[in-house]
């Protein structure tokens, strides 16, 4: 990660609070910085990508893991399609870290159908991405920790 804010692009802003907060339209994931690490907000909709349809946001915690992130009202097959589309152009990106994992928080409630379409997806980001998929229906904290895979 360059060392200094002029070398980072507009819509990558570094964070060194105790808590790494992204929200939008009432849904938000509140990332645990305990060690008060600098971590990159990537703005994906509108920043790294400004065309088509991509995730919110990108929390980057460098040499540790990467965090897609999608804040959703209900269609969690539109977020997990925006997630990845923003895959590839993350990965391709300097500023992308070796592990990813990925986090659509949506509206509260599931149909059955739905449930069993999310546990695909999980198996699905495992094996061809090697990233783990967090499925949310309410704002809550989060550890870093929780999107690695173990080793």
């Amino acid at each position: 990660m360059p060392n200094d804010r002029r070398n980072l692009p507009d819509y990558a802003q570094p964070h060194s609070g105790e808590w790494i907060v992204v929200e939008e339209n009432k849904k938000a994931a509140r990332f645990h910085n305990p060690d008060r690490h600098t971590i990159l907000v990537i703005h994906a909709d509108g920043g790294l990508i400004t065309s088509g349809e991509r995730a919110d946001y990108i929390v980057a915690y460098p040499k540790i893991v990467d965090v897609i992130v999608e804040l959703k009202g209900s269609d969690v097959t539109k977020a997990i399609h925006q997630i990845r589309l923003t895959h590839p152009v993350w990965m391709r990106h300097e500023l992308a870290g070796k592990k990813l994992g990925a986090l659509v928080v949506r509206s509260p409630g599931l149909h059955p159908k739905e449930s069993a379409s999310i546990d695909r997806w999980k198996r699905e980001f495992l094996k061809n991405f090697k990233m783990k998929l967090v499925v949310e229906t309410h704002n809550r904290n989060y550890e870093f920790a929780e999107f690695l895979l173990p080793e």
